[in-house]
């Protein structure tokens, strides 16, 4: 592999990366707000059924 590839590439891994960083933080971000607001509303965030996105 060329140099020119070989820093393309490490460009595109190091954007992925972020991306996904980013992705993981909201979806932690989001979790952490819904318990939050279960708390507020007097209800026990461990006792609410997690839902699964459909596959």
């Amino acid at each position: 592999m060329d140099h020119d590839k070989e820093h393309e590439l490490d460009q595109l891994m190091d954007w992925a990366s972020t991306s996904i960083l980013k992705s993981l933080d909201a979806t932690v971000d989001v979790k952490q707000r819904l318990r939050e607001l279960f708390r507020q509303a007097g209800v026990d965030p461990d006792i609410v059924p997690a839902t699964r996105r459909s596959q």
